[in-house]
């Protein structure tokens, strides 16, 4: 019998109840009728990274010491990409292979590079069903990995993937950009049904107890397509036909429905860098090489039309560093803060993304000066209005209240952004009116929603942080004693809901691996993360 955990990256009930309701969803429906299902509050900022690794931890930022998608280094200024090798712990399932369960992940993103696994562990056999060793817990990695490369943990994974799955691919083949509603949808459609393919094959030839799959092309529909609900809808509807196959399999012992985040419709963009800059707080100087390639017509984006044409875009990709790619400008004439020429001599504070800011302590005289900076940046972003004359930010915090542990590499400021204000981390343009691909973005409140044995009915909401204690609870595994989730008794029944927590060790880790900065930065230009 197996558990499974599907992740629908930013799925919101706002769009799946009353497709639900109206009877377009069945499966989803049905759920929602036999078990328990509610929000489920995301980390700050509700970004994909650091939310799927605090999902599968139970653990803030603080913790993980990640929380965007790139890491600022105080010492020597360098902003550079997070990956797999950077949080600071173990997860869920590799408590359960610590039983000698075997466990497996398909496409959730911050799992690339594969072999990066925070437990240090060397690589399993993915073909051993002895159940007296250590147990496994067998990786498909998620975007940027690629299946051109190295994508799966272990190694020897990869090929009896393929040979059960020829076309399965980690990322959509298009430029994104470029490709009709249309298209984007039967893209999705097919790497919906690669997911759902992979996880069962993990359970029946890999006898894996419990599979998590991640389905991310919601993510990207959802920023493109909000303005088209039936093409999401359509999407959503090939969800539900697999999800309704999963749901009657004979191993079937309990399904999870969950997402890292939810969505909204962008009514505000917000350049807070460019904010900064204004104030004089962030100095940077332009590029010659991207204004000489801007002059001659040479952009990113006319890049990316050639590429896609000739069919090209998942080799380009692959062999073209990012390092190149990124002396190509924009013809938006914004620039990604990480490739900005940035004046460290001049410049107060940083945002790396959607809510974290990092002050220049170097730029201060003492600490006390830097206390009286960030004191007045946080009442500034906090009466600060969109020309429409609401509140850009719903709350400014200081990181110590939002995020447990030491906060290694952490902000100095989390902004938690209004629902339906994007704050990209480009610098250029107009502080607000500018726009981007995305027509929706984050906003903290996702879907929870369980389904079968030992899982109660009715509704309950919880915070992301709550999934990973309780589901160890209900798999009969120790919820280690560092977590800051609680098991949720709530949404259990059975044996489950009456039995004691049992506490295990923590899960702490150093940040070790192999590193993959350059993939994950061509893959977040693709997405539209980055200009």
């Amino acid at each position: 019998m197996t558990v499974y955990v599907v992740g629908l990256d930013g799925a919101d009930w706002s769009l799946l109840r009353p497709w639900a309701e109206e009877g377009h969803l069945p499966a989803f429906a049905r759920v929602l009728d036999e078990g328990v299902s509610g929000d489920l509050e995301s980390t700050l900022p509700p970004v994909t990274f650091p939310a799927w690794k605090c999902y599968s931890t139970g653990k803030t930022p603080g913790k993980l010491g990640v929380y965007e998608w790139f890491a600022y280094d105080r010492d020597t200024h360098e902003i550079s990409p997070n990956d797999a090798s950077d949080f600071r712990s173990c997860e869920y399932w590799d408590v359960l292979a610590d039983r000698g369960g075997r466990a497996g992940v398909v496409n959730m993103p911050t799992t690339h590079p594969a072999g990066a696994s925070a437990s240090g562990a060397p690589d399993a056999d993915a073909d051993s069903n002895d159940r007296t060793d250590n147990g496994v817990v067998l990786t498909i990695a998620g975007s940027p990995a690629s299946e051109r490369k190295s994508f799966t943990s272990p190694e020897s994974l990869k090929a009896d993937l393929l040979d059960a799955i020829p076309d399965y691919r980690v990322k959509p083949d298009l430029v994104l950009d470029e490709a009709t509603p249309d298209e984007l949808v039967a893209e999705a459609r097919e790497l919906f049904e690669q997911r759902f393919e992979a996880a069962t094959w993990l359970a029946d030839e890999k006898e894996c107890e419990f599979v998590h799959t991640t389905l991310f092309a919601t993510d990207t529909l959802q920023h493109r397509l909000w303005d088209r609900p039936e093409k999401l809808r359509a999407a959503y509807e090939r969800v539900d036909e697999l999800l309704a196959d999963l749901l009657d399999r004979d191993d079937a012992e309990a399904v999870v429905l969950m997402s890292d985040h939810g969505f909204a419709e962008i009514r505000e963009i917000f350049m807070v860098n460019q904010w900064l800059a204004d104030r004089g707080d962030l100095a940077f100087e332009e590029s010659e090489t991207r204004d000489l390639l801007a002059s001659v017509g040479l952009t990113e984006e006319r890049l990316k039309r050639l590429v896609g044409r000739l069919g090209l875009v998942n080799l380009a990709q692959s062999l073209v560093p990012e390092s190149l790619q990124r002396l190509f400008p924009s013809e938006s004439g914004r620039v990604a803060i990480q490739d900005a020429d940035i004046d460290w001599t001049e410049t107060k504070a940083v945002s790396l993304g959607r809510g974290p800011i990092y002050v220049n302590g170097a730029a201060f005289s003492d600490d006390r000066a830097v206390d009286a900076y960030v004191e007045g940046l946080a009442s500034d972003l906090e009466a600060l209005e969109t020309p429409a004359g609401d509140p850009v930010a719903a709350a400014v915090h200081d990181p110590a209240d939002v995020y447990s542990g030491d906060r290694a590499r952490g902000p100095d400021v989390v902004v938690e952004y209004t629902t339906g204000v994007d704050a990209p981390e480009a610098i250029g343009g107009g502080v607000f009116g500018e726009t981007t691909e995305w027509l929706a973005t984050h906003r903290r409140s996702g879907v929870f929603a369980a389904w079968g044995d030992d899982f109660a009915e009715g509704s309950a909401d919880l915070e992301l942080y709550d999934l990973a204690p309780t589901l160890l609870h209900r798999l009969g595994a120790p919820v280690p004693e560092d977590v800051d989730g609680e098991v949720r008794f709530d949404v259990l029944a059975g044996e489950a809901a009456d039995r004691e927590v049992e506490q295990g060790p923590p899960t702490a880790t150093d940040a070790t691996g192999e590193r993959a900065g350059e993939e994950v930065e061509d893959t977040l230009r693709e997405l539209g993360y980055l200009e």
